[in-house]
């Protein structure tokens, strides 16, 4: 294969970056059978290095991320699980990229892609057209993205661009969370032209570089190509295209006409996007063709176009993110100002500015991909479970769950056969200096009820039964959470499919998708305590007699998802 010996040249590169760099003595090659927090801390140094380039799928990083994951899995003597007997399941992906021609007029003025609006690339989760051009197109206020209680019907939208504004964050701000209102209005106004929301001034950093870049995503079929356009626009573009100010406005408001030739350009991936699917075999005869899938994302977000100063950008997130999921608008206060000015002279007397621009997603989703890698370890050198486990590194989370949607929509195990998937993303940090609610005992869980009563009660004895239980915390679940986190992490594509599942989390972060998500700052025995815990409620479900009950509905596949 052509790619593949394109990148035999960089497959040694993780080996020879344990072996020769002193920030990540051992190597993994001497990890031991048991969950260890030195374990975790050579691993996770090694997979979140700068030279990894921060592992984006369908990039040279995250090759040699899965190549190392497959290697390490076969070093375990664990069974591929993969296409054709191999470790991996290639995902069909293509580079897109906003066309640098595209035009959008508003009264008369032609507007600045990326600075006044931006279209938003297609995903699983949101399933649009690639392309708009039309010269006249009128627009209509919908409301509040997020607010149910806007009614309009699709003729009053039928060849509009359905305009909504942001919506609001969970302290209340407007905020930048646009790809769930965006998928849930394209789903619910098939006919209309296009759907913008007003969130583009507040967009973090990452997302605004994710959308200027040529990032990875699947190909549109004909069902999505029908659905309208997504795009999200700066507030002073929608206050244009209404001719008012947005808080003025009641949904079904009236607008100009504009004018929109706006598309994508593709282009072949630079290597292939893998999953890495492994086997720890059951041991009971009548048990052993079940699974109990558990798994992490091996990719991140790659680089950042513009290099940033990694101490400000900490300094500035310590103080205006601390509790928030999202970036907030709000300006910093001259408290706020001077306790910036502290923290970054503090750091300052430590340590010289430095430079970043990697993205090294130590924590997101580093420290899943490592508590996996440590799971599948202990498991390969113990008592096998009645159940098989099937150990699945997804590809592609951060692009839309394109790796774990891809695999529940073909699955190298029948489907039917798994009986719950234990997923992992952000389980390195969420001590006080974390989240306002962190501690060592901080944990979080969604969704392990939503299908399954049997799976939630699970996870709760075997907390109960361990020496230290966990706190832990479902509010992260509540229905309508402004951070929608259910619907955000790979578990969800298992869910949708009826697999009952559960997303364990020590929470988001200020250096949540921030270039400062790094090793130096994960809690080293607390991520190997979270990879025991998951590692003992996957051995409860694998043992059981009887598989977990499904006693909830079972949700749409296709429908948007909802919290």
């Amino acid at each position: 294969m052509i790619l593949a010996n394109r990148f035999r040249c960089v497959l040694p590169a993780l080996t020879l970056l344990v072996a020769c760099t002193a920030a990540a003595p051992p190597g993994p090659a001497r990890t031991s059978a048991n969950i260890t927090a030195a374990d975790v801390k050579s691993r996770i140094y090694a997979i979140s290095d700068d030279s990894m380039k921060g592992r984006e799928a369908g990039a040279a990083g995250n090759f040699v991320m899965t190549t190392y994951l497959a290697s390490e899995a076969a070093r375990f003597g664990l069974e591929p699980g993969g296409e054709n007997g191999t470790w991996f399941q290639v995902i069909p992906m293509i580079r897109r990229y906003a066309d640098s021609a595209s035009t959008l007029v508003v009264g008369g003025k032609s507007l600045e892609l990326f600075t006044d609006y931006a279209p938003v690339r297609p995903s699983t989760s949101l399933r649009t057209s690639t392309s708009l051009d039309a010269t006249s197109i009128p627009v209509v206020y919908g409301g509040r993205a997020g607010d149910s209680a806007t009614m309009l019907s699709e003729s009053d939208v039928k060849g509009h661009l359905v305009l909504f504004d942001a919506p609001l964050g969970a302290n209340g701000q407007p905020a930048g969370t646009y790809a769930t209102p965006l998928s849930i209005s394209t789903a619910r106004f098939p006919g209309a032209a296009a759907v913008a929301v007003a969130a583009l001034d507040f967009v973090t950093p990452a997302a605004a570089n994710s959308l200027r870049a040529r990032s990875v995503g699947m190909r549109v079929d004909g069902a999505s190509s029908s659905r309208p356009m997504a795009i999200i626009v700066s507030r002073k573009t929608a206050e244009s295209m209404m001719s008012a100010p947005l808080s003025s406005l009641q949904p079904g408001a009236r607008g100009a006409n504009i004018s929109a030739k706006i598309s994508f350009r593709e282009q072949p991936v630079d290597a292939p996007a893998r999953n890495v699917i492994a086997i720890v075999r059951g041991s009971d005869p009548a048990l052993r063709g079940e699974y109990v899938a558990i798994g992490a994302h091996n990719d991140h977000l790659g680089m950042l176009a513009k290099p940033v100063d990694h101490d400000s950008v900490r300094a500035y997130n310590r103080v205006m993110r601390f509790g928030v999921g999202q970036a907030t608008n709000t300006p910093p206060t001259p408290a706020q100002r001077a306790a910036i000015r502290s923290m970054l002279d503090s750091l300052r007397r430590d340590h010289p500015s430095r430079i970043d621009s990697v993205y090294n997603g130590a924590d997101d989703d580093g420290s899943g991909s490592v508590a996996l890698l440590e799971i599948a370890e202990s498991l390969a050198s113990g008592k096998r479970p009645r159940r098989s486990v099937l150990i699945v590194w997804h590809t592609a989370e951060e692009s839309g769950l394109l790796g774990s949607a891809w695999f529940t929509d073909h699955t190298t195990v029948p489907h039917d056969s798994i009986v719950a998937q234990l997923n992992m993303d952000m389980v390195g940090r969420g001590t006080a200096a974390d989240l306002p609610t962190g501690g060592p005992r901080n944990l979080q869980v969604i969704g392990s009820r939503r299908l399954s009563t049997d799976l939630g009660d699970i996870l709760d004895s075997v907390n109960a039964a361990r020496p230290v239980p966990w706190l832990i915390d479902y509010s992260f679940d509540a229905p309508g959470h402004p951070e929608n986190r259910y619907c955000r992490s790979d578990h969800y594509m298992y869910a949708r499919t009826g697999i009952p599942i559960a997303y364990v989390s020590r929470g988001h972060h200020p250096d949540y998708h921030q270039v400062t998500d790094e090793a130096q700052y994960i809690d080293f025995q607390g991520l190997a305590n979270v990879a025991a815990y998951v590692r003992d409620v996957a051995l409860a479900v694998a043992n059981r007699s009887d598989r977990v009950r499904v006693d909830k509905p079972k949700p749409d596949p296709f429908a948007p998802c909802r919290q």
